[in-house]
């Protein structure tokens, strides 16, 4: 991996396929669905994201990390963390936002299976093994646009098809992902079998915020705004957040494991630096082709049904350029950063959630827009904090750094 020119393209190209079935899923469903059952079915899916990354605890990162046995002890804790928490989720999602009681139990088991799956996956993005762990990650996209697929098919009406056919391919891409693992597994040299929980619990509260701030909009807005403006942000994301979501999961996904096994800083700041230039590249492009392209997806696709105004298309480019922001930080901070470090960073994700929150309430009077702005403050705070702790790994010895000038 270190002969291409990025593994962060190689990365996005297996995220392009994956982002542009969540565009097509979303744009035939928005067109096929009521609004209230797409903005429903929005929901179900923010709902089950955040469960997934929440349900590991932590032990995905430890793995990443390279701290830990992948075998099947941690499979049995993995399994044992991600049916609790799936149970916490599903209980959670039933008693505020009102589901069903099988909506709640699909939530409890996507949320677990999901969280599995994030386990397994991790292994192989430990060992820069892209291609199989991005394939597990990615799979809730492709499953959603098969239950799109399969909801227009039937002729059904509700939300129900599409979130049974995500959570039915959560379990079965957990089992062929654990399948893979144990079939590979060696015996273990330098790792432990012991799960180092002050760590795991660290690294499970920076993604738990990491993944609150994705959903954040979704969550927010049935309680500051309308279910039609709901129902409109899952067309905005879909259409103005991709491009940008998929660059923020590609440099966190390929920077990662490479920060980790750089054995200079000099090489760190130019890893940094070469991934830093494409985002700011791809970005630019993206840009301005959602500028262009949006409003001819709306009258095309969409037949009229959704209008993303200009103002709105311009605040997800900001919270998208945010996002960008955090990628880089969150990916230094999962690499770098100490244990105490670690905690900096915890602790400001949650301060910058509580900060984007309120900013979306202060800024609900200007409809959507507001909060979408809002939000995009919270993830500019936390990528500025995030940076601010690390940067010190990232520091150049004074005497290189003269010789440099």
């Amino acid at each position: 991996m270190r002969y291409v020119p990025s593994a962060t393209v190689l990365s996005m190209v297996v995220y392009g396929g994956s982002g542009l079935a969540f565009v097509g899923a979303n744009i035939l469903l928005a067109r096929e669905l009521s609004t209230s059952e797409f903005a429903l079915l929005t929901l179900l899916v923010a709902l089950n994201t955040l469960g997934c990354y929440l349900a590991p605890l932590g032990l995905d990162g430890v793995v990443t990390r390279g701290q830990i046995d992948v075998g099947w002890p941690l499979l049995k804790r993995a399994a044992g963390v991600a049916a609790g928490v799936g149970l916490a989720v599903g209980i959670a999602a039933f008693l505020l936002y009102e589901l069903s009681a099988a909506m709640a139990l699909l939530l409890f088991a996507g949320t677990a299976a999901g969280g599995l799956m994030l386990v397994a996956s991790a292994r192989f993005q430990r060992e820069q093994r892209f291609g199989i762990s991005l394939a597990l990650v990615m799979s809730p996209n492709l499953l959603l646009l098969l239950g799109a697929i399969a909801t227009i098919a039937s002729g059904a009406r509700t939300a129900d098809l599409s979130f049974e056919i995500v959570t039915g391919g959560l379990c079965l891409a957990a089992g062929i992902g654990w399948a893979l693992v144990l079939r590979e597994r060696r015996p273990a040299v330098a790792e432990s079998a012991a799960v180092p929980w002050n760590e795991a619990l660290l690294l499970a509260g920076v993604a738990a915020a990491g993944m609150l701030f994705i959903q954040l909009e979704r969550l927010v807005i049935p309680h500051v705004l309308s279910v039609a403006d709901l129902a409109l942000f899952g067309v905005l994301g879909a259409i103005a957040g991709s491009i940008f979501r998929l660059l923020q999961m590609g440099v966190g996904f390929s920077l990662l494991p490479r920060l980790r096994a750089a054995p200079s800083v000099f090489e760190r700041r130019q890893l940094i630096a070469r991934e830093l230039r494409f985002a700011i590249v791809i970005a630019a492009v993206g840009s301005a082709a959602i500028l262009v392209l949006a409003p001819l997806i709306e009258r095309s696709l969409l037949e009229g049904k959704y209008h993303l105004s200009m103002a709105l298309l311009v605040a997800a480019l900001f919270s998208g350029v945010a996002k960008i922001a955090h990628a880089f930080a969150r990916a230094a901070a999962t690499a770098l950063a100490t244990s105490r470090e670690l905690a900096f960073v915890n602790w400001a994700g949650w301060l910058s959630a509580a900060l984007a929150i309120a900013s979306a309430v202060v800024a609900a009077p200007w409809g959507l827009t507001g909060v979408v702005y809002g939000i995009g403050v919270g993830w500019l705070a936390w990528a500025v904090m995030s940076f601010v702790v690390v940067s010190h790994h990232l520091r150049l010895p004074a005497a290189v750094a003269a010789e440099t000038r």
